[in-house]
């Protein structure tokens, strides 16, 4: 337990550190509730902040509220194109976010899948903190004799995309967390919760970076860190 406890606190200095990449001292103090000076003091890592503190510091930065307004700060908007690679290329973006995933969904998943090619470096770090397998869905079929599992969507009456995951990589029983960045009428993501399906593994839980409407929301379980009423 103490060794748990020294993790914790030193898990909140990181988180610390990076929230302040985005938001000054005197904005985290009146989050927190915790001095400026105290909270200058740990994010030098001059001291380690308290077990309460850390719980703290963990539990309101970590808040949908907080990072919602920290990806929202790294999004651009160009005639209703969304870029997000400010939070995409972002490392400390990244793993707040992954911080905030593996707090939102706790113990739901042993698996993340994601899309070639936008969702990567985020399913990478989520996958990285979590300690979890990263799989994948290629658009390209993978040149192996091994068997390979489909998912299929239709961008149009008669027109469709494939993604691809050798069978290896997602087994059977397996609990998947799904992510993307982007997403408005949810046909990638219903294909890959088809593919996750047919590979006898359990589409648990799906995060996405932006979600526009509500159609995207094809699990009961689907969390958008900027959700666009569309």
């Amino acid at each position: 337990m103490r060794q748990q406890n020294y993790k914790e606190r030193l898990e909140a200095v990181k988180i610390l550190r990076s929230i302040r990449k985005f938001m000054s001292l005197t904005r985290i103090s009146s989050i927190t509730g915790l001095p400026i000076s105290m909270l200058s003091r740990y994010s030098t890592e001059y001291t380690l902040p308290s077990e309460g503190n850390a719980k703290e510091i963990i539990e309101l930065l970590l808040s949908k509220n907080v990072i919602s307004k920290i990806v929202a700060g790294a999004i651009k908007v160009y005639n209703g194109f969304y870029d997000i690679s400010g939070v995409t290329w972002n490392p400390d973006a990244l793993y707040l976010i992954s911080e905030y995933t593996k707090k939102r969904f706790n113990d739901e998943y042993d698996t993340v899948l994601t899309p070639e090619a936008g969702g990567i470096s985020l399913a990478t770090s989520i996958s990285i903190n979590s300690g979890v397998p990263l799989v994948i869905a290629r658009k390209q079929k993978p040149p192996t004799s091994e068997p390979v599992i489909e998912g299929i969507y239709f961008t149009g009456p008669a027109s469709y995309n494939v993604f691809y995951v050798p069978k290896r990589e997602l087994q059977n029983g397996r609990k998947v967390l799904i992510v993307d960045d982007f997403s408005v009428r949810g046909h990638t993501l219903n294909a890959l919760i088809d593919l996750t399906r047919k590979a006898g593994a359990e589409p648990k839980a799906m995060l996405v970076v932006v979600g526009i409407g509500k159609d995207w929301k094809v699990l009961p379980d689907s969390d958008a860190i900027i959700e666009i009423n569309g």
